[in-house]
């Protein structure tokens, strides 16, 4: 019947439910209490970097994830400290320097009278000042960077210009009017380049490459000289008419040269009417003339008795100081003034006195179909129209016209007027 009364329930099982409901109640009392704790003690605003984001508390995996830029603070919002003045120092006073009267000392008049009328080292050594000779200072030459012009002046040749630059012979032939340079006439203006070379001129139409192909250099050697305005341009570019461009190591034409005062040679003819003074009948050497206009020109001529120019014009020891070449119709055999001078051949004088064209006292005499020049004489003793044979004492060596010391020019020409060599008609 007991059981009856407990109705199922035991007392020690409703104990331990009541244990149990009072460990949870107390553990959830705790954590409230932990929970307050935490919220209490946390901090109101915690730094934040600028680098750093503030990520909402929620699951990363949702769509809703809210990632915002943490904002930096602004510039105006950062104290600056307040700089402060730099205070410079009050400079000291300088003190004033009084200037020197300066007063150069002056020897008595009397003292400096004796001791100028003293001899040298008369006090003896002691007296005696040495004199230090410092070395001078020597410029090295510099290289022209660009033509010049020069003037022609008395007694100027084409070969004591050509030394006084520097350059060959050919090179100013190059550069100038060939056909007159080596007869130059005072006054004359000359280009004188900076290197050997040519000076040329352009025409119309002329490219680098044809100025390179007519002077025998590479085009660029053309297009890179300093002395032209023409870097960075190709061989095949046109140049601009009249333009003058120096070629470097170019070479010109070596077609003879010569000084033309005007030459006239006509045929040979017999005479019949007995105005031959060597006869009628013999055959003459025509007509010819030379340099008419100059002073010393004897007009027109008739010439008898012609004969080759094969003797030599100078008997005594002689120096040839140039030599027949294209720029150099002549020979220059140098002797002292005053030297006989003979005809190389019988003929008539054509010219005999001063000529214009730089060669000074000149004689002249008509072979027939040549003829021989002779210059720089000091003086002649043969006048116009006068028959000379072979070997006759015609002048004197001189220094006169343009030229650089006693010699004479010897030159032949032939029966165009143009000179000839020499060489072929003797041996010096």
């Amino acid at each position: 019947m007991a059981s009856g009364r407990n109705n199922g329930h035991d007392p020690s099982q409703r104990l331990l439910k009541w244990v149990l409901i009072a460990v949870a109640a107390m553990a959830a009392l705790t954590f409230v209490v932990a929970v307050g704790a935490v919220i209490l003690l946390w901090p109101d605003d915690e730094p934040v970097r600028p680098d750093d984001t503030v990520v909402s508390d929620v699951d990363t995996d949702s769509a809703d994830l809210d990632v915002t830029p943490a904002t930096p603070p602004s510039i105006e919002s950062i104290e600056s400290p307040t700089q402060t003045p730099t205070v410079l120092p009050t400079p000291l006073p300088q003190p004033t320097i009084p200037r020197l009267a300066w007063i150069q000392p002056t020897a008595d008049s009397a003292a400096i009278a004796v001791a100028l009328a003293a001899p040298v080292g008369a006090g003896g050594a002691e007296d005696a000042i040495a004199r230090a000779i410092d070395p001078l200072t020597i410029l090295p030459f510099r290289a022209r960077s660009e033509v010049i012009t020069y003037t022609v002046k008395p007694g100027d040749t084409l070969r004591t210009v050509s030394e006084q630059f520097g350059l060959g012979q050919d090179t100013i032939i190059w550069s100038n009017d060939r056909f007159y340079v080596n007869a130059m006439r005072v006054g004359m203006e000359l280009n004188i380049l900076p290197v050997n070379g040519v000076y040329h001129h352009v025409g119309q139409g002329e490219t680098i490459a044809d100025l390179a192909a007519l002077y025998e250099v590479d085009p660029y050697a053309i297009i890179d000289s300093e002395y032209n305005p023409l870097f960075g341009t190709s061989p095949g570019m046109t140049l601009p008419e009249g333009l003058y461009v120096v070629v470097p190591g170019g070479t010109g034409s070596t077609e003879p040269i010569f000084w033309d005062p005007g030459i006239v040679m006509t045929s040979d003819s017999f005479t019949t009417d007995g105005s031959n003074p060597i006869g009628a009948g013999v055959r003459t050497g025509g007509v010819a003339s030379f340099a008419i206009g100059d002073p010393g020109s004897c007009g027109e001529q008739t010439v008898y008795g012609g004969s080759p120019p094969v003797g030599a014009p100078i008997w005594r020891n002689y120096t040839i100081t140039q030599d027949y070449t294209w720029s150099h119709g002549g020979i220059d055999l140098a002797v002292p003034e005053g030297t006989p001078v003979y005809a190389a051949g019988s003929g008539t004088v054509i010219f005999m006195g001063w000529s214009t064209w730089g060669y000074g006292y000149t004689v002249v005499i008509a072979h027939g179909s040549t003829l021989s020049i002779y210059g720089h004489l000091n003086g002649a003793f043969v006048g116009c129209g006068q028959i000379v044979s072979a070997g006759q004492n015609i002048a004197v060596t001189g220094n006169s016209g343009r030229s650089s010391g006693p010699h004479l020019h010897f030159e032949i020409r032939g029966a165009g007027g143009s000179p000839v060599n020499p060489w072929d008609y003797q041996s010096f």
